[in-house]
């Protein structure tokens, strides 16, 4: 999916075709795929995504040329999808002759809900600010938390176990204080 980290392996091209780039939009994602013909038809693909314990092929693209697509999700709940993807040589045989073949991805995820952040307090302990919440996640791994003081530059901020691999994580922070002077403390994760 676009937006999440990447293996560390070269992107499948079908033959003839150069390696295309995508890019990071919030709220999309992508999916690229190789398929060739044997005798060197042209393909067209369509692509059908179904929620995991759904029953039915919901059509996402049709008629598709190149082989990749990439969509908005925020229209679709939270959750693990797959695709479908069904290759044709339709536009190289006539009526009737043509062949076609599917492949169905591996489950990936749906995330749009953001990580919620509860239970902020912020306190002065021996002359420091003490910055202290919690972040969790219904679906996805608390990746980072970053910290900004009066509008400054985000920090990245450890959570209490110096790990994120959870999708609950606390966190504390003792930063600075100058005596006597308000300070403005924003956090996101």
């Amino acid at each position: 999916p676009i937006g999440r980290p990447a293996r560390q392996s070269a992107p499948s091209t079908s033959p003839g075709s150069s390696p295309v780039s995508m890019s990071y939009a919030k709220g999309y994602i992508g999916a690229r795929w190789a398929a060739s013909d044997e005798n060197g038809d042209d393909l067209i693909f369509t692509v059908d995504i179904r929620g995991e314990g759904e029953t039915e092929w919901k059509p996402l693209k049709d008629k598709l040329t190149e082989s990749r697509i990439s969509w908005d999700s925020t229209a679709f709940p939270d959750g693990e999808y797959r695709l479908r993807i069904t290759a044709s040589d339709t536009p190289s045989n006539p009526r009737g002759q043509a062949l076609s073949a599917e492949l169905v991805s591996e489950l990936f995820l749906i995330d749009n809900t953001p990580p919620a952040i509860s239970g902020l307090t912020a306190s002065t302990v021996d002359g420091n600010l003490r910055v202290a919440f919690r972040a969790s996640d219904a679906l996805s791994l608390i990746e980072r938390a970053e910290i900004s003081v009066n509008g400054g530059e985000w920090t990245v901020v450890d959570p209490v176990t110096k790990l994120s691999d959870s999708r609950l994580e606390d966190y504390e922070v003792m930063l600075p204080a100058p005596p006597g002077r308000e300070q403005t403390v924003a956090v996101r994760v």
